[in-house]
């Protein structure tokens, strides 16, 4: 059982979060001629404010990864202590 559980963290850290944010572009091909022209350049107070964005983002999803573990190894480890 405990390694059910192991199991079970592992898959749940690796996998979910890598399925739940990931990108795809189904619409155009990447390499087709003039596909990076599409959009505009961004200037350089635009880019901050994207990299911030960026950054604002990936904390919050690390937060809430890092407290759901939190939550997941309490629960694992009051069941291991009942047992």
């Amino acid at each position: 059982m405990n390694l059910f559980f192991i199991t079970l963290f592992v898959l749940a850290i690796t996998i979910v979060p890598s399925a739940a944010f990931a990108e795809t572009v189904m619409d155009k091909d990447v390499f087709a001629p003039g596909a990076q022209f599409d959009s505009t350049p961004l200037d350089e107070a635009e880019q901050e404010q994207q990299d911030l964005t960026d950054i604002w983002v990936y904390s919050v999803i690390i937060v809430v990864i890092v407290i759901i573990a939190r939550i997941v190894l309490q629960i694992v480890k009051k069941r291991m202590s009942n047992a």
